[in-house]
């Protein structure tokens, strides 16, 4: 960290009204020598430095907080509020009630005030004057204690009472030395510019000896003096005494342990604390012996000297024996720099051995933390779950520990602060133990408290993985056995995936399939779909008999499943379904006159549709109750104000299913999106998810809360990558993608058509020439991929290429490695400008490219991660390429040679590839590319030579009239 250009500091100077030494802020220049105070630390200053209050470390703002709280004018308005006559400070102080509540608030900010100057070593001055000049008045702030030390000489007139203070074991009267006393309890001092604190006594018995050595107790008081003024002091504070009795007493009668707080580690350390019966010796402290007058006897006053015993150690051995050590000052710890990070770790050491140690000889009460306590009992917890209506679970658990039952419930907001020490009926503490702060956190965070019982939503049943005592069944195995109906074969992977699908099915929860691109996420859908109807018996017509033997034929159930689309993939998806679910009914609802399909919404077993109409069309769909919800390219819903979003969340539906190969884009934001469409709630509101997740997660990078998201949201997200499943994959896949035009661009092409169509089929016999043939039939090809390649000035969109770049985005995030082939230069530029816009590297060859060049090409995209895209015209990569790192190869433009895209597959698919190759042709809808590709399904345009582009045969010739036709 760069060092800073500031600090603070702080002057103490007494108050009159307050009747107390009041501090100040004051921010000056870093340097290692001030010598003036000008600027007090307002708020305005702290700007003029260019400081912004929240981002100063916690113990800064804590002080600086403590300086505002004790300024009178805070006092005031603090207090003022009940009296409203209330002038000054001294009206307030003549109510007893609010003199004590103004007394209890200087004690509390002032004690706070002297520990962070120590902790922090903040530089001080006390009484500075008017000058500022901070360096005539600076006061040593080295952490120091000053000891009292009390004499009673006792003599025929009564008592002589002397008290001096211990410095580093150096003894001196208050009276020689400049003394302010600071705060009375606890007892804070300056001496001599040096501050201190007083231990063991209040800095009011101080003050008879800033002026003289000794009070004198004439005979007649001495009785009663000491009955008040010994029993206080006298357990803490040696005394010596001359002219007593005295009785000796150096057996141990028993050995205590008692955690003692670390305030610059933040922990506990353990102590011992020997009884010698009547007073207790601190193990950790150096002082051996202790003495104090008894006065219970009447006129006998005798002194009673403890003295230390040798036999301590034999008790230091047994809690080294025990794995312990000492650490310091002769207090112990476990060997573990654990404590640090848990305050608690060395208490929760004796409780662990409770037994072992009070069987050793050791006396563990309540363990003393300030005024409270920690009960050391050990505890108990039953948990039991029932599942409610509507999705729930009912939760209980019970938590016994000593005399008290404490309900789980209860003890949730500290499981959430991570607050260790949870308050008892009686005042006293139970000591929550760690594992739990993380053990029970998710369910802590996720459940909803009703009358004492915990809810909890059955999709957050992974917050219950830890809780032994709590089965986990939720989602259940589901049973998968490959239909007719299904007119595809599955691979292994696939068969997985429908199983977990199914799962997910029968237990009422949604679901989200991740897999990569390629890995068939539509097929495994529709083979879910069948699962379903076939579980649910809706596969045949049923026929009844009635009595009068009349035959009814009762309809089957339809599947009533939305499948929701990006409009390019409607098509796609259609024609998948066609092909492997022949049986299903299906519609398309899109288009201008889809309002006159909506009868059918409630009858068909597959509706597809696009977002964008959903979004359109929410006040019909939202009628219906579906039975399946399924988003395709589910990110599209990412943005959860979007309007998209708000409509798919309004349909109703019994199940659903998130189809994304990435799930997560930009943000956390993506995946809370798509986990509140399938599960809703799953992780809280979006408040909720950004305070617990979200800002942990990608603000300061918190491991638990990154494990716990993982672990809430593992059961719901499915994803596969293509090196998991290479071995189940075929070693080439090829798919068709229809692209839908731009609307513009398809009046533009029928225009052209019917104008082909009235060239090239004339009716008065004669057969054009192939040149003309060629041209025509090239425009509408070139038209099909973008108008701007007919006309570089038109403004028209192409649906192709939003289609193209879309899937290259996918690509590109997956990290895919893939060649584009086009048979027009001019369509390829599209791309490459479009990946300079984007900032994509890729490589390229065209005819253009020099031999020298395109080996240079081939080598970068061979041997480096990136460039991932490859764009190459056909003719150039016709021949004697090798790129076997490409798992994609897309093709822009069919051929009217099916051999011509053999060989651009074979540069890619070839010996030494290790990937398995995914091949994809863009095909325009409705045009002459979706009738070659049809010509070339059925072997009619067959070629075994490489043809040239310029070259139709016959089969053209003879099939023009199909593929100019409607």
């Amino acid at each position: 960290m760069e060092p800073k250009s500031f600090q603070f500091c702080f002057d103490i100077s007494f108050e009159k009204n307050l009747n107390t030494y009041i501090p100040t802020a004051y921010i000056v220049e870093n340097t290692t020598d001030i010598k003036y105070l000008d600027k007090k630390a307002s708020k305005d200053v702290l700007e003029s430095f260019g400081i912004v209050y929240e981002n100063l470390e916690s113990n800064t703002k804590k002080i600086l907080t403590a300086c505002e709280s004790l300024k009178p004018d805070f006092i005031f308005k603090k207090f003022s509020a009940k009296i409203k006559s209330a002038k000054t400070i001294a009206d307030l102080q003549k109510d007893s009630k609010i003199d004590f509540a103004i007394r209890q608030h200087l004690k509390f900010n002032l004690e706070s005030f002297y520990n962070l100057i120590v902790k922090e070593q903040f530089p001080l001055s006390a009484n500075m004057s008017a000058e500022k000049d901070f360096y005539r008045w600076r006061v040593n702030t080295t952490p120091l204690d000053f000891e009292p030390q009390i004499q009673f000489d006792k003599h025929e007139e009564g008592i002589t009472y002397t008290l001096s203070l211990k410095e580093n074991e150096i003894s001196f009267l208050p009276m020689n030395k400049s003394v302010d006393i600071l705060l009375d309890e606890p007892g804070w001092l300056v001496i001599d510019k040096k501050l201190g604190q007083l231990k063991d006594l209040n800095s009011k018995k101080l003050q008879p000896f800033l002026k003289k050595k000794s009070i004198e107790i004439p005979s007649k008081l001495v009785d009663n003096y000491f009955k008040n003024f010994i029993p206080e002091i006298a357990k803490k504070i040696d005394i010596d005494a001359t002219g007593f009795e005295i009785e000796l007493r150096d057996k141990i009668v028993s050995c205590t342990i008692q955690p003692v707080y670390d305030f610059f580690k933040n922990c506990y350390y353990l102590n011992l604390y020997f009884d010698y019966n009547g007073y207790s010796f601190d193990a950790s402290k150096t002082k051996k012996t202790h003495s104090f007058v008894d006065f219970s006897i009447i006129n006998e006053p005798k002194i009673i000297q403890f003295k230390r015993s040798a036999d301590e150690a034999l008790y230091t051995d047994k809690l080294l024996e025990l794995g312990l050590i000492k650490i310091k000052n002769d207090l112990f710890g476990s060997n573990s720099e654990a404590e640090i990070l848990d305050p608690y770790a060395n208490i929760q050491f004796v409780i662990d051995h409770k037994e072992e140690l009070e069987s050793l000889g050791f006396i563990i009460q309540n363990l003393k933390l300030e005024s409270k306590e920690i009960i050391t009992d050990s505890h108990t917890v039953f948990a039991s779950k029932e599942e409610t209506k509507e999705d729930w679970f009912d939760i209980k658990i019970i938590i016994s520990v000593g005399i008290f039952t404490i309900n789980f419930s209860e003890i949730i907001p500290n499981i959430k602060s991570k607050e260790r020490l949870f308050l008892l009926p009686d005042g006293n503490y139970f000591l929550i133990p760690l594992e739990w702060l993380s053990k029970y956190s998710s369910l802590a965070k996720l459940a909803k408290t009703e009358n004492e019982n915990l809810l909890l939503r059955k999709s957050n049943f992974t917050a219950l993985d830890t809780i032994s005592e709590i089965e986990d069944d939720v989602i259940q195995k589901a049973e998968y056995t490959t239909s007719d109906l299904l007119k595809a074969t599955l691979r292994p992977y696939q068969i997985e995936g429908v199983k977990w699908l199914l799962g997910h099915f029968n237990s009422n929860l949604g679901a989200c399939l991740a897999d990569d691109m390629g890995l068939g996420k539509t097929l495994q859908t529709l083979a879910v779909l069948i699962a379903v109807q076939e579980q649910l018996g809706f596969t045949t017509k049923t026929s009844n008999f009635d009595l009068f033997a009349n035959e009814t034929t009762i309809e089957r159930e339809p599947l009533k499943t939305l499948i929701v689309l990006p409009s390019s993939l409607v098509f796609n998806w259609y024609n998948e379904a066609s092909k492997f679910t022949p049986h299903f009914s299906k519609m398309q609802y899109i288009g201008n006159d889809r309002k006159l399909l909506a009868n059918r919404l409630a009858s068909t077993d597959l509706i597809f549709t696009s977002y964008s109409i959903v979004h359109r069309d929410i006040s019909i769909l939202e009628k219906y109750d579906f039975r399946y919800l399924i988003l395709d390219e589910s990110q599209y819903i990412k943005n959860k104000n979007s309007k998209i979003f708000k409509a798919i969340n309004k349909i109703n539906t019994a199940h659903k299913i998130a189809l994304s190969g990435t799930p997560i884009e930009n943000s956390l934001d993506d995946l809370w999106s798509q986990m509140q469409f399938i599960n809703p709630d799953i992780l809280g509101t979006y408040n909720f998810f950004a305070e617990n997740f979200k800002i942990p997660i990608e603000k300061k990078q918190d491991e638990n809360s990154l494990a716990e998201l993982k672990n809430l949201v593992q059961p719901y997200i499915l994803r596969r990558t293509k090196e998991q499943v290479l071995k189940d994959l075929p070693k080439l896949t090829e798919q068709i993608y229809y692209c839908d035009m731009d609307p513009e661009q398809e009046k533009l092409y029928e225009q052209e058509k019917s104008k082909a169509r009235n060239f090239l089929l004339k009716t008065d016999g004669t057969s054009p020439d192939k040149i003309s043939i060629i041209n025509t039939l090239m425009k509408l090809r070139q038209l099909s991929n973008h108008p701007k390649m007919v006309d570089q000035d038109s403004e028209i969109d192409s649906g192709k290429y939003i289609a193209v770049t879309n899937y290259l985005e996918n690509l590109v995030k997956g990290k895919q490695k893939t060649i584009i082939f086009s048979s027009f230069v001019t369509n390829l530029n599209f791309y490459t400008d479009w990946c300079k816009e984007n900032k994509i590297q890729y490589c390229e060859i065209t005819g253009e490219t020099p031999a020298s060049k395109r080996e240079q090409q081939v080598k970068q995209f061979q041997e480096k991660e990136e460039p991932l895209l490859f764009f190459i015209s056909l003719k150039a990569g016709g021949v004697g390429l090798n790129i076997t790192k490409a798992s994609y190869v897309l093709f822009l433009d069919p051929w009217w040679n099916p051999f011509a895209e053999k060989q651009g597959v074979g540069r890619a698919h070839r010996i030494g590839q290790l990937n398995k190759v995914n091949v994809i042709r863009f095909i325009s809808k409705n045009t002459v590319e979706e009738k070659i590709i049809k010509l070339q399904e059925n072997k009619k345009l067959l070629s075994d030579s490489l043809l040239e582009e310029s070259y139709i045969n016959d089969e053209i010739e003879v099939n023009l009239k199909y593929i100019l036709g409607s």
